[in-house]
């Protein structure tokens, strides 16, 4: 007969190869789960850019903006569920776009003195792209902090993608890369929460995941 101690040995071999096999079929299907979710947010970015990049129908500049950011978030919602939830601004939990400000452009260059809300601008402006973001809310050579290339991402709108990924949180950035607007930015960024306990590049449980895609507005392309 067996030992107790032989008895033990096999029950402790058991739990480690049982505790094994359930970490490995765990991590196949977190990896499986991850490939899904990162082919969701890519297409969700494309969903946003379309909307984003359509004729504006107002005369606030910033209103294709938000309805971009916000067919985002409607895509994200059955791609990343459970792994993460999408916000449009995650510091307020309002719209990123409500408060910009805009600014009365004349061949390219802001005209001082014209500055007012995005969403106060009249239709008898003088005309639909005479009023548009302020230079620091352009992802582009306008923008006063973008020094050469295309500077994607320099728009202080963009500024929520840009910081360190967190888990189960996704922020979703958009914006004109001009004005008149040639192109629209969109940025989704953050962390995934893992269902494999190990220690990812951002810390315990979180898989960075990024998308980026710049798109012509379709009124110039």
């Amino acid at each position: 007969m067996r030992s107790r101690a032989e008895r033990g040995q096999s029950m402790v071999e058991l739990a480690i190869g049982v505790a094994i096999f359930l970490l490995a079929t765990l991590g196949a299907v977190q990896l499986g789960l991850l490939a899904l979710a990162e082919e969701g947010v890519q297409s969700a970015t494309l969903a946003g850019a379309r909307v984003a990049s359509g004729s504006p129908a107002s005369t606030d500049p910033t209103l294709s903006l938000e309805q971009g950011a916000l067919a985002v978030r409607a895509a994200l919602a059955g791609e990343v569920a459970g792994m993460a939830s999408a916000a449009l601004c995650p510091s307020s939990g309002a719209s990123c776009w409500n408060a910009l400000e805009c600014v009365r452009y004349q061949s390219g260059v802001p005209e001082p003195g014209t500055q007012e809300p995005c969403a106060a601008v009249r239709s008898d402006a003088g005309g639909l792209y005479s009023y548009g973001p302020l230079p620091t809310d352009l992802d582009g050579p306008q923008n006063p902090r973008c020094g050469h290339g295309d500077c994607f991402g320099v728009a202080a709108t963009m500024a929520p993608c840009a910081a360190a990924a967190a888990a189960g949180r996704l922020s979703i950035c958009v914006a004109f890369t001009s004005w008149p607007p040639r192109a629209v930015d969109v940025w989704v960024s953050g962390g995934l929460r893992s269902i494999v306990p190990w220690v990812g590049s951002a810390g315990p449980g979180t898989i960075p995941v990024a998308s980026r895609l710049r798109l012509a507005v379709e009124t110039f392309s």
